[in-house]
C-alpha cells in the first residue's frame, strides 16, 4: 500500500471541541482531505483554550492545532441562505458530512440529512450528538466528562472506601466517540463502495463509552454485580500497586501475578525472608508489603528499576506524567513524537500517527490551518465562486479571516 488508504476521499467537517475533530484528525492522517468549516460566529471554541500571547490568539492555541493539522480551514455562516448555498454546493463534492452539534441543530440550519442527499445522492453523514438523535435526552449537550459519568464509567474509579467516583482526569469520552466514528466512517465508505448508496450514522457518545466498561458491564448484565473499588490493588494478585520512586512525583507500577514473580521481587528489594509467601497470606498482609516494597523504590531511579524488575520477568513499569512521556526511550526509539512548523507557535512536541501502515507511512504534512485560510482555495478553485464575489461574502460575514467576536476561554 503505497498510497494512504483514504486519500480520495474528502470529509465536510462540521464538529468542534474534541471528539469529532479527534475523528477527524485520525481520517486526515490516512490521507483524506478534511475541510474544517466553522461560522464565523459560531467557530470552534477550541481555538481559544490553552493559547499563547499573539496578535491572533484564536490561530495560536495549542489544543487547537494538535487536533487541527493536516485539516484545510472554511468559513461559512450556515445559518445566511448564501452559506448554506455554498455549504450544499461543497457536499456535492464531498463523500462524508460529520458533525458533533446537539441533535436538533443540522435541521434548525436547514441541512439535515434528506437536504444533504439531495446535493449528493449518496453523501455518508455521521452525526456525533452526545446522546444521540432519538430518545428522551436527544436535546442535551454532551461533554466528555457528563458523558463519562453517564455512561457508568464513573463508578469505576472511585479509590479506597471512600465510595466517590472520580473522572478518569480527561474527558474520556471524547476520544473513544471519536475512534468510533473514524470506524463508522471507513466501514461506511466500504458499504458504499459495493452498493453505491449513501448513509446516515447516529452514532450516540453516551452509548459508545457505556460499552466500554469491560468486565464490569459484563459482570452487571450477567450477574448483577456492582463495581467493588480496589484502588491500585488487584481483585486477587498481590502485591500489586503504584509505589513512589526517586525524584519528585516519580511512581512505579509493580505486580506479582503469581508466586514465581513474588519469589523474584522479593529477591530484588532485599525481602527474601518474606519469599515464601503463598498468594493468601500476602493478601492478608498486603499493606506490609507495600511498605517493603515503597521502602527500596523509593531509592530507585525509575526507569532502572523498571527494566531491572523487567528483566528478572515482573510485571513492572513506569507511571509517566504528560511531560516524561515526551522522553520514554521506547517511544523516541519509535519516532512517535514529531514537530509541525507553524506561523504563531513555536514547533513542540506533537503525537505522530499511532497506525503504522507496511509502505505508506502517514506523516503529518502541515500545521493546522489559521482561520479562514483555505476560503479562496475551495470557494474559488473547488466552488468556482468568482473572485469579485469574495469580497461581497466577506462584508456580508458569510466568510471570515478572524472570528466574530473571539475571546480566550
Amino acid at each position: 500500500m503505497k498510497r494512504l488508504p483514504l486519500e480520495g476521499v474528502r470529509i465536510a467537517d462540521l464538529t468542534m471541541m474534541w471528539a469529532g475533530p479527534y475523528a477527524t484528525r485520525v481520517l486526515a492522517e490516512m490521507g483524506a482531505e478534511i475541510v474544517k468549516i466553522e461560522s464565523p460566529r459560531a467557530w470552534d471554541n477550541v481555538r481559544t483554550l490553552l493559547p499563547i500571547e499573539h496578535p491572533q490568539p484564536w490561530n495560536a492555541s495549542w489544543y487547537f492545532n494538535d487536533y487541527a493539522r493536516d485539516k484545510k480551514s472554511l468559513t461559512l455562516d450556515l445559518a445566511q441562505p448564501r452559506g448554506r448555498e455554498l455549504f450544499l454546493r461543497l457536499i456535492e463534492k464531498c463523500d462524508v458530512v460529520i458533525e458533533n452539534y446537539r441533535a436538533d441543530v443540522l435541521d434548525k440550519l436547514g441541512i439535515g440529512y434528506e437536504v444533504l442527499r439531495r446535493a449528493r445522492q449518496d453523501v455518508i453523514l455521521v452525526s456525533m450528538a452526545g446522546f444521540g438523535k432519538t430518545g428522551p435526552e436527544r436535546d442535551l449537550v454532551g461533554f466528555g466528562p457528563i458523558v463519562e459519568m453517564m455512561a457508568g464509567m464513573s463508578s469505576l474509579s472511585g479509590y479506597g472506601d471512600d465510595g466517590v467516583p472520580y473522572k478518569t482526569g480527561i474527558s474520556y469520552g471524547d476520544p473513544v466517540g471519536g475512534l468510533a466514528a473514524v470506524s463508522a466512517v471507513v466501514l461506511a465508505l466500504i458499504q458504499r463502495g459495493r452498493t453505491k448508496q449513501g448513509v446516515w450514522i447516529d452514532l450516540a457518545q453516551r452509548e459508545t463509552m457505556a460499552q466500554m466498561a469491560g468486565d464490569a458491564f459484563a459482570a452487571a448484565s450477567l450477574r448483577g454485580e456492582k463495581p467493588t473499588h480496589c484502588g491500585n490493588r488487584h481483585p486477587t494478585w498481590a502485591p500489586q500497586g503504584v509505589y513512589p520512586a526517586a525524584g519528585e512525583d516519580q511512581w512505579l507500577a509493580i505486580s506479582a501475578r503469581d508466586d514465581a514473580e513474588w519469589r523474584a521481587l522479593a529477591g530484588a528489594i532485599g525481602a527474601s525472608d518474606l519469599a515464601g509467601l503463598p498468594l493468601a497470606e500476602r493478601r492478608a498482609r498486603h499493606d506490609e508489603l507495600d511498605a517493603r516494597i515503597a521502602a527500596w523504590t523509593k531509592q530507585q531511579d525509575p526507569q532502572v528499576a523498571m527494566e531491572s524488575l523487567q528483566a528478572l520477568r515482573i510485571s513492572a513499569g513506569r507511571v509517566l506524567n504528560t511531560h516524561d512521556i515526551h522522553w520514554d526511550p521506547h517511544l523516541l526509539g519509535r519516532e512517535s513524537w514529531m514537530f509541525l512548523e507553524h506561523p504563531c507557535i513555536a514547533p513542540w512536541p506533537q503525537p505522530a500517527s499511532a497506525w503504522r501502515l507496511e509502505e505508506a507511512q502517514p506523516v503529518p504534512r502541515r500545521h493546522a490551518p489559521l482561520f479562514g485560510e483555505h476560503n479562496r482555495e475551495i470557494l474559488c478553485g473547488l466552488l468556482g465562486v468568482a473572485e469579485n464575489e469574495i469580497a461581497e461574502l466577506e462584508r456580508a460575514q458569510v466568510i471570515s479571516d478572524a472570528p466574530i467576536g473571539a475571546r480566550v476561554g
